[in-house]
């Protein structure tokens, strides 16, 4: 009998090994999208600094402008590297780890795909911050782009939270998941619904305020496009903070003690509710506030707005 069970336990940990070596290769995919995307920020910064660095006769750019690209390139790389943790986080956790999940393959590429469409519209906001770009329309893209990624994600944690009911995730696919894995999913999802939904709306709400006082805010052409970045920048970063900061005992190995001094208001709120419908619902609210605003500025008609921000 004992080595029956140590014969089972050895299997296990061969299993998870494999299954660790499984998702380090998907995350060396991960590490490679994101590793682009870096070197287009960083060509991008370099294309901007060339005058100055070939020494040739131009004025140094003013204070307000160094400034300004700076926060811009800190919410991208804070945003990116939130990002990038959670995903491959996400992976170690949900396939890799003790007790092992009996995945299936196509439960598997979907958990994949909802993350590779999480992460693509960072290599689009990398080229959006280039000198080509920002010269042309100003940090238009980048909002645009940054807009994309919490509205597509969003989409997507709906998509998760249909595709991870018992009904589709667990019947369907015949998998067999964790009870404490399903709730970590569970509370994650819905505070990332909740907060990622209320930031778009802010987002959204102040792109359309300062619309009233200059007629393409996130150009920065004048001091209320400049104004509206800097709130912008501001704003992105507070979500990070959010994000990293609240998720943090679901997303690293900590001891209980130590996981319970990370709980904090609104997550209690979520850990300790019996239902988290009213969670969800609130976010699809802000969800529709966010689609609201999106319509009012007509966001579809990209050939006018270029022309604005020009």
């Amino acid at each position: 009998m004992t080595d029956a069970r140590e014969s089972a336990a050895k299997a296990e940990t061969d299993l998870i090994r494999q299954g660790e070596r499984t998702i380090d290769n998907l995350k060396r995919l991960f590490a490679v999208v994101f590793a682009l995307s870096f070197g287009v920020v960083a060509t991008g910064a370099i294309d901007k600094l060339r005058p100055l660095l070939a020494a040739k006769a131009v004025a140094a750019p003013p204070l307000w402008l160094w400034l300004l690209n700076l926060e811009m390139i800190g919410v991208f790389v804070v945003t990116a590297g939130v990002f990038y943790h959670q995903s491959a986080k996400f992976l170690d956790i949900r396939y890799a780890k003790h007790p092992l999940s009996e995945a299936h393959p196509m439960g598997f590429a979907t958990d994949y795909l909802i993350l590779v469409l999480t992460v693509a519209p960072f290599y689009f906001m990398a080229h959006a911050l280039s000198a080509g770009v920002t010269h042309a329309v100003g940090y238009f893209w980048f909002v645009m782009f940054y807009v994309g990624l919490l509205g597509l994600g969003l989409v997507l944690l709906l998509v998760a939270e249909l595709g991870h009911s018992d009904f589709f995730r667990i019947k369907t696919f015949q998998e067999t998941i964790a009870a404490d894995e399903l709730r970590r999913e569970r509370t994650l999802r819905t505070y990332w619904l909740l907060m990622n939904s209320l930031i778009l709306f802010v987002v959204l709400a102040l792109f359309w305020s300062f619309t009233f006082l200059t007629k393409c805010p996130p150009a920065g052409h004048d001091f209320s496009g400049l104004l509206f970045l800097g709130l912008f920048g501001a704003v992105a970063l507070l979500r990070d903070y959010l994000d990293f900061r609240y998720a943090w005992r679901f997303l690293y190995p900590l001891r209980e003690g130590s996981a319970a001094s990370f709980d904090k208001w609104p997550m209690t709120m979520i850990v300790g509710s019996t239902s988290l419908v009213g969670f969800v619902a609130a976010g699809i609210a802000f969800l529709a506030g966010a689609v609201i605003l999106g319509a009012s500025l007509k966001l579809w008609q990209i050939g006018l707005w270029i022309q604005a921000c020009s």
